[in-house]
């Protein structure tokens, strides 16, 4: 644990990142480990003092889970269904083609989708929606249409304009399918999803300092940490005053809540759902025990897993997701990232971990097997960066061994 510490502290000294906090639990709360490195800003004049517990990020991707978990709390009510289609809630899907690629002139081929889009294929990235920055198929439409990607903060016209990029169920593709089920959420519970998270998911767990409006918490604002980039000549972190996603006030305010990626949040508050996912076992405060079964289950069909594995073979995208050795095949579940296998070595994650992570290389797991959660939680973009994931990775095997021992 030392030379973890001592490491990381000399990586923040030297640059080599910004700072980062660090937060471990078990199932009953009996193993914690929280601790802090670096600084809220390296920009010259800004505010140099050091990161707390309580420090503010953007936590882009890692509000995907809290968005699973609140639709599944819909499921168990049966106000929403796993498989079954979801037009009559999001019309707005009903008719969304599949572009299946260009004729010889350059024109996108389009045809009507066959298999339905469910809740189910959303949670999964299965629903052939994908982020238009990250398909190549979502790129040529783009070009071909004159069109830049899309950065308003309106879930519908952000998201609602592309293509599929293949048959729902039958492939994988990172997108905004979880966005599509907060939308799911708030319709069918009349109640905006920040509203709904804070009064079925925030308060049981004793979480007070979230939000998708960082305008309306000032409080939390004032706690925000930097985001910062690594210089491509020095190798360094540089602090960069590139537009962060839902932080500047009441200019750049979110009109939706966007449950993929949409949350503001301090590690310390984070760790809360993490603990609260693996607490379900013993006291169903968020979930029933057969709910999150489901939510720790593997869904993609054959095409979607093999789609997946192979896209997690570049350095970058692997990092960027969860960082485990490519040897170790993944799937996915309704709450993540699943490990089909034991991490490496036998010290680590077991398999039926999940994980999954945040834009500025924030990770978290989940083992439900081994009873401990974690998360590295960062301010460094672009994601999927090699030293924040060996320091990530260097993280979690001095948690498993110091629960262990």
């Amino acid at each position: 644990m030392e030379d973890l510490e001592q490491v990381i502290k000399k990586a923040c000294e030297d640059l080599d990142i910004p700072g980062c906090v660090l937060q471990a639990v078990n199932r009953d709360g009996s193993f914690k480990y929280a601790k802090t490195f670096g600084k809220r800003s390296i920009q010259p004049g800004g505010d140099q003092s050091p990161l707390q517990l309580n420090s503010v990020m953007w936590i882009a991707s890692c509000t995907k889970l809290m968005t699973s978990i609140c639709a599944m709390q819909l499921v168990e009510r049966g106000l929403l269904s796993l498989d079954g289609p979801i037009y009559d809630i999001i019309p707005e899907l009903r008719d969304q083609p599949v572009l299946t690629g260009f004729d010889d002139t350059g024109k996108p081929i389009e045809v009507p989708h066959k298999n339905p889009i469910s809740l189910k294929l959303l949670l999964t990235h299965s629903s052939g929606l994908t982020y238009d920055s990250m398909h190549p198929l979502a790129a040529g439409w783009l070009k071909y249409h004159n069109l830049v990607p899309a950065t308003d903060s309106k879930l519908l016209t952000r998201f609602g304009r592309l293509p599929l990029v293949f048959e729902p169920g039958t492939s994988w593709a990172y997108g905004p399918g979880i966005d599509y089920a907060g939308l799911l959420v708030e319709r069918v519970s009349k109640m905006s999803l920040q509203d709904y998270m804070k009064k079925h998911l925030w308060e049981p767990l004793g979480v007070r300092n979230m939000t998708f409006f960082l305008a309306s918490r000032p409080d939390l604002k004032a706690h925000m940490a930097d985001m910062n980039k690594r210089d491509p000549e020095s190798g360094k972190i540089v602090y960069t005053n590139e537009r962060q996603p839902y932080q500047d006030g009441e200019k750049n305010e979110v009109e939706d809540c966007m449950g993929g990626q949409g949350v503001f949040s301090s590690a310390e508050e984070y760790i809360k759902i993490l603990q609260g996912v693996l607490a379900t076992d013993e006291n169903e405060k968020i979930l029933k025990k057969e709910t999150v079964e489901l939510l720790f289950t593997p869904y993609l069909s054959k095409g979607g897993s093999d789609t997946l594995n192979a896209f997690m073979q570049n350095a970058e995208a692997n990092n960027a997701m969860g960082g485990i050795s490519q040897e170790v095949r993944k799937d996915y579940a309704l709450g993540g990232l699943f490990l089909c296998g034991d991490a490496p070595g036998g010290k680590g994650m077991k398999e039926g971990t999940l994980m999954w992570g945040g834009v500025p290389n924030l990770i978290w797991f989940c083992d439900r097997k081994t009873g401990l959660a974690g998360l590295y939680a960062g301010q460094v973009v672009p994601p999927g960066d090699a030293k924040c994931a060996g320091f990530t990775r260097m993280f979690e095997d001095a948690m498993y061994e110091r629960y262990k021992s």
